[in-house]
């Protein structure tokens, strides 16, 4: 019975010495599976903390700053401050959205091309010249400035028509076409063919009019002609009086009378008129000394002498040698505009108005130069007065005035530079057909002449013109130059403008408003946008037309939209990056270099995934340390099971050792 308690006593302690075992496997692997879940939660919060968004930084259309998500529709946005950016596949094509590339299908369908393509976005090249802002009225007041210089108008327009004048219409051909059609060349070129063969005509017969008027004898009394009375009235020297000078002006009138009665000049001409003006203007008188009753001296009492409204003399006394000390003062006439120049002879005044009169000296003079506006007519007149202060040895009281401009050398100057301009002008004052037979180098440039006339003429005119009319053309050469002129000549004379001429009258018109409003300019419009940088949407979609045309794909609008797939295409190397340089050109460049695409990290998911993480590991921590009690425990019973085994095994092999002693 003893042995057979002990051995059930060994069989139940070794039951529960294996349920130990099998328990502390258990837990072991429980441990086993937290090390697991530990390095699943680490690998969340890891995969949290390296999680990072792509953000796309740019500008909306009205240059407001953006921060997104990027996508393809983020980064190929177009807005004036953007860089222009594009994805290419791997077959170098570029990915476009369905709305370009419907718009570029149905342009290439149509036959279009690119201004089609830019057209499809609202972009339109015009110009906004043509406009009653433009112009503050409509219609417009064309207006010139004349031969003369005076201002004349041309007349009213439309600002319709001005601008079909210059765009070209059915009736009008354009601007620019006008200036390179035949009829405006031709006029400029004929007008530049008249010129030269009007100066050719002019020096070809300035020989013969000169040697003609100036060398030739005209009367039988002295001077017989110009060279005689040039050598004696300007080269000689002879105008030393008044009937010098009378005789030497009436020489001049003559002279314009004969060529006037011989049909050399006529007294139509402005040279001619102007020239006879000159001569009438000089007046000479007889040379006598003249008292002027009008300047009166006013004597103050007190040494104190106002020589009407030129001087004021004051007598300041004697100095220690007996010369007269004075003091002298100018009068400036504010009320009546006179101005007053003064010169002094036989004294030295300085500089604060005092001179000193040597006792032995008789006089002392003064010339004072006035230049006085008449009253009635505005007329502007020069006087020059010689002032004589008489001393008597003790006071200045007597004043003579004289008229000073009739003196000899100022009157031959006047009358040695009308001669010199006279035989300057003449020639361009002479009929210039008198002397075309003269010699062949004259007959040949009045053939030449004849026939640029006749040009010009017919161009503007029509043919069959009469002799008149080319006369009156030879004579108004200047006046048919500018084609405002040539319109307001033709009314005045009568006369019709031919239909070549409606195409220079149309580039002078346009001309003068170009003068005042500056010249057209035409730019580029969106006219979705009027606000917008017109031009800078028009290079952005040039460019993108430009490389549409090397090869496109299309991208759909979901995949466009969508953050995950731009992220996952560059990660993957699915597609590459191209970027629009200064020049325009596409160039490849690398996303992670692009400085507009940032990565961003979720600070609040990053936050979420901390707190799980710490939840997690503390639970790990504390089945960890449970399963180590546990652990504990078990080896602790396993020990004492095992203590209480080897006893009772002991026990039994005692007792088997004894019972086979009894039995052997």
């Amino acid at each position: 019975m003893g042995m057979a308690a002990s051995q059930a006593r060994l069989l139940s302690i070794t039951s529960r010495m294996a349920d130990n075992e099998l328990r502390s496997q258990i837990i072991n692997n429980s441990k086993m599976r937290l090390a697991t879940e530990s390095s699943k939660v680490s690998e969340d919060y890891i995969n949290a903390l390296n999680s990072a968004t792509m953000m796309m930084s740019n500008y909306d259309t009205t240059g407001e700053s953006q921060y997104q998500k990027l996508t393809f529709n983020s980064l190929t946005s177009y807005s004036s401050y953007n860089n222009q950016y594009g994805l290419v596949n791997a077959n170098g094509n570029i990915m476009v959205s369905e709305h370009d590339a419907a718009i570029y299908r149905d342009i290439k369908k149509a036959g279009g091309g690119l201004d089609e393509y830019l057209a499809a976005y609202g972009l339109e090249y015009t110009s906004t010249y043509f406009t009653k802002d433009t112009f503050d009225s409509d219609p417009v007041e064309i207006t010139f400035e004349d031969y003369e210089g005076e201002t004349q108008t041309l007349g009213s327009f439309t600002v319709e028509d001005l601008e079909a004048m210059y765009y070209g219409d059915d009736k009008n051909i354009g601007y620019n076409e006008a200036l390179q059609s035949p009829e405006y060349v031709n006029f400029a070129d004929y007008y530049e063919e008249l010129v030269l063969a009007d100066d050719n005509y002019y020096f070809a017969t300035k020989e013969a009019i000169e040697k003609d008027i100036f060398e030739t004898n005209w009367s039988d009394t002295s001077p017989k002609g110009w060279q005689e009375a040039y050598d004696k009235y300007v080269a000689g020297g002879v105008l030393d009086s008044v009937n010098d000078y009378e005789a030497a002006k009436d020489f001049l009138t003559d002279f314009l009378n004969h060529l006037a009665a011989e049909g050399k000049i006529s007294n139509d001409n402005q040279w001619v008129k102007d020239m006879r003006a000159m001569i009438n203007s000089l007046t000479f008188s007889n040379g006598e000394v003249h008292i002027e009753s009008d300047i009166e001296v006013e004597d103050s009492g007190n040494g104190e002498y106002q020589i009407g409204d030129l001087l004021t003399i004051t007598n300041l006394g004697e100095d220690e040698n007996g010369n007269i000390k004075y003091h002298i003062e100018h009068i400036q006439d504010k009320d009546t505009g006179t101005t007053f120049e003064y010169s002094y002879f036989g004294i030295n005044v300085d500089d604060d108005g005092n001179f000193t009169l040597p006792k032995d000296q008789a006089a002392v003079q003064f010339e004072v130069t006035t230049k006085e506006t008449s009253e009635d007519d505005g007329e502007t007149s020069e006087y020059t007065y010689c002032v004589h202060w008489l001393n008597d040895q003790s006071k200045m009281d007597t004043v003579r005035v004289i008229n000073y401009y009739d003196t000899p050398d100022p009157v031959k100057s006047m009358i040695t530079k009308l001669y010199d301009e006279f035989q300057s002008g003449i020639t361009s004052a002479i009929n210039r057909d008198e002397y075309a037979d003269y010699n062949d180098a004259t007959k040949a440039a009045k053939e030449r002449f004849d026939e640029a006339i006749e040009k010009y003429a017919t161009l503007i005119f029509g043919n069959n013109l009469s002799q008149d009319v080319y006369d009156l053309i030879k004579n108004n050469l200047v006046r048919l130059s500018n084609p405002g002129d040539i319109m307001d000549f033709a009314q005045e004379k009568g006369l019709n403008l031919t239909e070549e001429f409606d195409v220079i009258k149309q580039i002078f018109i346009l001309d003068q408003l170009f003068n005042v409003y500056g010249e057209p300019s035409a730019g580029w419009i969106d006219t979705n946008n009027p606000d917008e940088n017109a031009d800078a949407k028009v290079q952005w979609y040039t460019n993108l037309y430009n490389r549409m045309e090397k090869g496109y794909v299309v991208l759909e609008d979901g995949l466009a939209s969508s953050n995950e797939w731009i992220e996952f295409a560059f990660e993957s190397g699915l597609v590459t990056m191209e970027q629009v340089d200064s020049n325009n050109n596409w160039v490849s460049t690398i996303y992670t270099n692009c400085s507009d695409i940032t990565e961003v990290t979720d600070d609040a998911a990053v936050a979420r995934a901390e707190a799980e993480y710490n939840k997690a590991m503390n639970n790990i921590e504390n089945k960890d340390k449970r399963f180590d009690m546990e652990l504990k425990n078990i080896d602790t019973e396993h020990n004492s099971l095992q203590t209480e085994y080897d006893s009772v095994k002991s026990v039994i092999d005692k007792n088997i050792e004894r019972s086979f002693k009894i039995y052997s």
